[in-house]
């Protein structure tokens, strides 16, 4: 469960602002930003590298990546990304919200959860259905200690295997915050196609008693 490697961007301060300045900004293949943070709570607009930050920000670990940022004034700023903006037909990056962490300060973050071994699984071998049901957990941790996933191996889990949050393998200095009953996954028995006609039967049988019934009381 590896820690995240730290990115190291350039970033130019703009003053101009607005949806025209914008669209020029990413024609010269810049994404425009805004970091926030406690030192920067009214907002610092600027500019990056669209081919620098578009793999992150394209990642599933683009919240949990610590961004080193070298502003154009000679500071050094470390950040995550907090929110993504895109093109809602092309789905390309038309601006990115970075959030400013401090050194000593806990963040509060959403770490994913990833599987591994699911076609091996036992419960999977003898006919199950593994099923993925929380994604994304929130702890609380230090910058420097952000992990980049928790990983669950389901090598060893059987039919009818259950995993809480509170059975997660948390790394050390990381505090969860999601309720520990949270079910991650489980391993259920398929339904054979003789269970659903059997218990359509039931259904239409029961159907059947209720029309009797609704039939004799309107008899009445």
């Amino acid at each position: 469960m590896a820690k995240n490697q730290i990115v190291k961007l350039d970033f130019t301060k703009r003053e101009v602002t607005g949806t025209g300045a914008c669209r020029k900004i990413r024609s010269k293949n810049l994404i425009p930003v805004v970091l926030y943070g406690p030192d920067y709570k009214s907002g610092l607009a600027g500019t990056v590298s669209a081919r620098a930050i578009a793999p992150l920000a394209n990642s599933g670990h683009r919240e949990t990546t610590l961004i080193e940022l070298a502003i154009s004034d000679g500071t050094t700023v470390s950040a995550l990304i907090r929110d993504v903006q895109r093109h809602p037909l092309t789905r390309q990056i038309r601006h990115i919200d970075l959030y400013q962490v401090l050194k000593g300060h806990k963040l509060k973050v959403e770490i994913p959860i990833r599987i591994t071994n699911v076609d091996t699984a036992k419960g999977v071998k003898e006919g199950g259905l593994l099923t993925h049901s929380t994604r994304l957990v929130l702890v609380e941790v230090q910058p420097s200690d952000i992990p980049e996933e928790i990983v669950v191996d389901a090598k060893d889990l059987e039919m009818g295997a259950e995993v809480f949050v509170k059975d997660l393998p948390v790394p050390e200095g990381v505090v969860m915050l999601t309720d520990p009953e949270v079910l991650v996954l489980h391993i259920s028995a398929l339904r054979s196609s003789d269970d659903e006609v059997a218990e359509g039967e039931e259904e239409s049988k029961e159907v059947e008693v209720v029309a009797k019934g609704k039939a004799a009381k309107e008899e009445e």
